[in-house]
């Protein structure tokens, strides 16, 4: 007889243990909407705390200090936990809206399940970078090594030089060391440096402009991130080139202070979120070709703008209220290249009408820059829309457009924004009455049937050709993104709070397409509940 082994198993001690780790998930999912509450507190305090250790880091380098190599760690490992954090929770809310049965169950169960132990690992990680994110020091001296000085700096505006200097030495017949060469070479460039006449005091805590006197004979002045919030003197700098004054927590510039710069040609007011206005005597300086006002609290630019006719790059990105320049104002600027007037203006309900009423008179100044190769631009009515897009110079200038606020019409016509060829991004935001964007879906039609395959249309036919980024946002009344199944090479779409959505790029309109946004990478859908039809690749 051959031996046989028994192996008895308990039914009581099986069935318990199935329980159990049923209740476990129970249990994940059940504290579901509470984590990712707790996740997304957390996640705030880590990107305050990492923004805080970045920053002095960067004061420390600054100081010629040495990044310390477990800081550089934190830091890598934070940027990853904060970027899943944010990954989860912009899943959150759809899966929380799977929850049933006073959120101990799920209409999904293994997706919630497996979604809840994602989020409770992901705050156990961010807690963890949380307690081991206070550094005492995080940065160091570095060593000091023996031999001679050498340049410390990369050699920004001196490259041709450096070259020059270095031909020379490498075709010298002498018998210098590589140590005598790199001296050499070190002393050539402090002296092309320190004749160019820089001044830089980046990030130097300052709390006030320096004194007048030290901006006599400079080229280039940079007083980025400090603390200067009111720029009161006249400093005499006949020479001045460059101005770089962003990110200071500027308020104030007084009368006088442009007074003695007419060969600057950079000016860079960015990211001061306090200036509300800029001095009349900016006519002073008839030389500016870079004026850069984004990220500030202007309101009103002055009507002397006028007499920066070499001003060929201006940006008014995300200003605060202003949206026009004074009437006339842009026909002014016959050399300018590039206009930032991208999400210019806030949405208070006093100069909505005023707004309105400008938009096709902007349109229509727009025409005047004869040299414009790039446009960023709010539009705020269809009227202003239609008559953009009917103007050729227009529709090759146009690389970002944010249509908003349009309370005057249901119906918008999409067909002439499909030739703009170098459009690359779309914001359409806040469009209470809108309810669909229209398509002269025929034309497109006929576009492809001779080929009978989008593939093999003519790039330059192509409708949107360049679009890569769609956003929608708080259009209540909107019910279809079909248009986007012309945009083939889509990368990435945001659609949020548009609750009567009920289909993207549905192929039943073009079944012509052979693959509908194959490009498409990155899709955020939030608080479009009744939202039906994707295209096939998306299901």
């Amino acid at each position: 007889m051959g031996n046989f082994c028994s192996i008895s198993i308990s039914c009581d001690r099986l069935l318990s243990g199935c329980l159990d780790f049923t209740f476990r998930k129970a249990f994940y999912i059940s504290k579901l909407k509470e984590n990712v509450d707790r996740l997304r507190i957390a996640v705030e305090e880590l990107a305050d705390l990492h923004s805080d250790v970045k920053r002095r880091v960067e004061v420390s380098e600054q100081q010629q200090l040495k990044q310390l190599d477990q800081v550089r760690r934190w830091i890598s490992r934070a940027d990853v936990a904060i970027s899943k954090s944010h990954e989860l929770l912009g899943d959150g809310p759809q899966e929380i809206e799977k929850l049933c049965l006073g959120g101990y169950c799920s209409k999904n169960y293994m997706s919630s399940y497996r979604f809840a132990k994602k989020v409770d690992r992901g705050l156990r990680d961010v807690a963890d970078l949380k307690a081991n994110g206070v550094f005492e020091m995080v940065a160091e001296e570095i060593p000091a090594g023996s031999g001679v000085p050498r340049p410390s700096e990369t050699t920004v505006g001196l490259e041709s030089t450096f070259n020059k200097v270095w031909t020379w030495l490498r075709e010298e017949k002498q018998n210098k060391s590589f140590d005598e060469k790199a001296t050499d070479i070190f002393n050539a460039l402090s002296k092309k440096r320190d004749e160019q006449n820089f001044f830089v005091q980046t990030g130097a805590q300052l709390s006030k402009a320096p004194e007048v006197g030290k901006w006599e004979g400079v080229r280039r002045v940079s007083l980025m991130a400090n603390h200067i919030e009111h720029l009161s003197e006249t400093p005499s700098c006949s020479n001045l080139r460059t101005l770089f004054l962003g990110s200071i927590h500027l308020s104030k510039i007084s009368i006088g202070f442009f007074q003695s710069m007419p060969n600057l040609t950079v000016l860079d007011l960015s990211n001061n979120g306090s200036l509300l206005g800029l001095p009349r005597d900016v006519c002073k300086l008839v030389s500016l070709q870079y004026l850069n006002l984004s990220l500030t609290g202007i309101k009103a630019l002055p009507t002397e703008l006028k007499a920066l006719v070499k001003l060929r790059y201006l940006n008014l990105e995300y200003t605060d209220s202003l949206y026009l320049l004074p009437h006339g104002v842009i026909s002014c600027f016959p050399m300018m290249h590039i206009l930032r007037m991208f999400r210019c203006g806030s949405f208070e309900q006093e100069a909505e009408d005023c707004i309105l009423s400008r938009d096709e008179s902007l349109v229509d100044e727009l025409q005047c820059l004869k040299e414009l190769n790039v446009l960023n631009v709010t539009i705020r009515s269809a009227a202003a829309l239609e008559r953009l897009s009917s103007f050729q110079r227009m529709q090759s200038s146009t690389r970002a457009l944010h249509l908003e606020l349009f309370h005057d019409s249901k119906l918008v016509n999409f067909s002439s924004l499909a030739n703009m060829k170098n459009l690359e991004t779309v914001y359409i935001s806040h469009c209470g009455s809108l309810e669909e964007m229209q398509i002269d879906w025929e034309r497109e039609l006929q576009k492809m049937q001779a080929p009978n395959n989008l593939a093999h249309v003519a790039t330059t036919e192509r409708p949107f050709r360049s679009l890569s980024h769609v956003f929608v946002r708080d259009c209540l009344s909107l019910r279809n993104l079909n248009w986007l199944i012309l945009a083939q090479n889509l990368t990435f779409l945001l659609v949020l709070n548009c609750p009567k959505m009920v289909e993207v790029a549905s192929i039943e309109k073009l079944p012509e397409v052979p693959e509908p946004l194959p490009l498409l990478k990155h899709v955020k859908v939030i608080d479009c509940p009744f939202l039906e039809k994707w295209p096939a690749s998306q299901n």
